[in-house]
């Protein structure tokens, strides 16, 4: 097993937790869109309430 610097490991740590937050942050997205989709029929339109 070859030395690697605390930075490296650091760095290497830290690039997956960015990865693995980031994925999880698109597939919340993704999901909370589509539930979205699925109740508010509409789109993204204005409420006719606001004249």
């Amino acid at each position: 097993m070859k030395e690697i610097s605390i930075v490296e490991l650091i760095a290497r740590n830290f690039a997956r937790f960015a990865a693995v937050s980031g994925v999880i942050a698109v597939v919340v997205w993704l999901t909370w869109v589509m539930l979205d989709f699925e109740h508010m029929q509409s789109g993204f339109t204005l409420p006719q309430s606001v004249y």
